[in-house]
């Protein structure tokens, strides 16, 4: 996985203060990680992820969504965080549990293609894209493991009653 270029980025400020916290969190575990710092970066992420789940419960839940900018920002929140801890995790060389947290991140997207909101739906495809390459990098990296397997056939399986509930052709 490349550092520089999706990972360990911060989203602009929001008026939302989980996203502001969030950002202040990353902002920290970045550094952390930066510095060889694991053990803060760990604790940085963790408190961001932690900001990150508050969004994306409500959207799972089926919550409105207040804007498309918001939604794109909790779902970008709770992405990017994951993602930071599976680098986190692959320099620790745990790779199950960098593996968890890229299948988690791709799964809730696709838990949240099923919203009844349009919008949600449409952000959450998109989204799809770089966990699916996040994944493919993983295999690529290390090798294909149950839990990434498992993952993968879920998300086929998800998409397929996408296609069909929602008349994707």
């Amino acid at each position: 996985m490349s550092f520089v270029a999706l990972k360990h980025q911060q989203l602009h400020p929001t008026q939302t203060s989980n996203l502001e916290d969030w950002r202040l969190e990353i902002i920290a575990a970045n550094n952390a990680f930066i510095h060889g710092q694991q053990m803060r970066a760990f604790a940085h992420y963790h408190s961001a992820l932690a900001l990150a789940n508050i969004g994306i419960a409500g959207l799972l839940a089926g919550e409105d969504a207040a804007t498309p900018e918001e939604v794109e920002r909790q779902i970008a929140a709770m992405v990017v965080t994951r993602h930071n801890l599976a680098d986190l995790f692959q320099q620790a060389e745990k790779s199950n549990e960098a593996a968890e947290h890229l299948c988690v991140a791709h799964e809730a997207l696709f838990q949240l293609m099923h919203h009844k909101s349009a919008d949600v739906r449409a952000l959450a495809q998109r989204h799809t894209n770089v966990t699916h390459r996040e994944l493919a990098q993983f295999i690529k990296s290390h090798g294909c493991n149950l839990r990434i397997q498992q993952s993968l056939l879920l998300t086929q399986f998800l998409c397929e009653c996408c296609r069909h509930k929602f008349h994707y052709h």
